[in-house]
């Protein structure tokens, strides 16, 4: 005989209180998960649509920031590149006119992109004024000019050697002498010292031998007071004598240099080979 059994079993009702308990947050703030959302969704739309340290420029690598960047890297030539235009022409002018300490002028912040450009317009400008003045003067005397465009490599070759060759050698022989010099800031000496070439350059178009001498004696005067000023403070840390053995050929050097120029590029005989028609 089947016997029928209830079994009756007592659950406590905890989830009452739960509902109680239980209320929803506001994740629309600042703050928690949903907070970091939002400002990682307003970041990423302030980038573009880029959210990579790439893109951001306020974001750059650790080791550029310390200085570590490795030398076969495109961050670290950066770093001398850093400047604007008004930066340059303020420079530029500084050369101009050498009555301030170039070095404080340039501060911690030397580049090579002043003295690249420059030295490039130099050659430029050089070529193409004496092109123009030897057609001048071939106009004057009746007679058919020969353009050689060799001498446009040859004027590449001795600026940038002027400004970056010559350089290295001085720099190295002061670091000889323990005078602790600065590569980039000789660099920019001799970069920047080439500035007042480019408006004596405009001006020799001029077939005057005698306005000529007098431009090419101006801008080795100019240019050589502001690299030697410059480089004395260091070059004084070695002996006196030394010291001044070193001005010595600092300035026959560039004084060769100003030579090299009028011979090849300002005058009248040596620009071109003229050929009677």
């Amino acid at each position: 005989m089947a016997k029928d059994y209830n079994v009756v079993v007592e659950v406590e009702d905890d989830h009452g209180a739960e509902r109680q308990t239980l209320e929803f947050q506001d994740f629309s703030s600042g703050s928690g998960v949903g907070g970091k959302i939002t400002a990682d969704k307003q970041a990423s739309s302030s980038l573009g649509g880029f959210n990579d340290p790439f893109y951001d420029p306020s974001q750059s690598r650790p080791e550029v920031q310390n200085g570590q960047a490795p030398i076969w890297s495109v961050e670290y030539y950066a770093q001398f590149f850093d400047v604007d235009t008004f930066q340059v022409l303020e420079r530029a002018s500084k050369s101009l006119f050498p009555k301030d300490n170039f070095i404080e002028v340039v501060g911690n912040n030397p580049d090579l992109y002043g003295p690249f450009w420059i030295a490039t317009t130099v050659v430029f400008l050089l070529f193409v004024t004496s092109t123009i003045a030897a057609s001048i003067n071939a106009i004057m005397h009746e007679e058919k000019v020969t353009y050689h465009i060799e001498i446009l490599s040859f004027g590449a070759m001795a600026i940038y050697i002027y400004a970056f060759g010559l350089p290295l050698l001085i720099w190295g022989g002061l670091k000889y002498l323990g005078c602790k010099p600065s590569l980039l800031d000789t660099i920019g000496l001799y970069g920047y010292g080439l500035t007042v070439w480019l408006p004596i350059s405009v001006v020799c178009v001029v077939p005057s031998e005698i306005l000529r001498w007098t431009l090419v004696i101006v801008g080795f005067c100019v240019s050589g007071f502001f690299i030697t000023r410059n480089l004395y403070p260091v070059i004084s840390r070695a002996d006196s004598k030394t010291a001044r053995i070193f001005i010595i050929v600092i300035v026959v050097a560039h004084a060769g240099f100003s030579f090299l120029l009028e011979r090849e590029f300002f005058s009248l005989s040596e620009i071109f080979v003229l050929k009677q028609n």
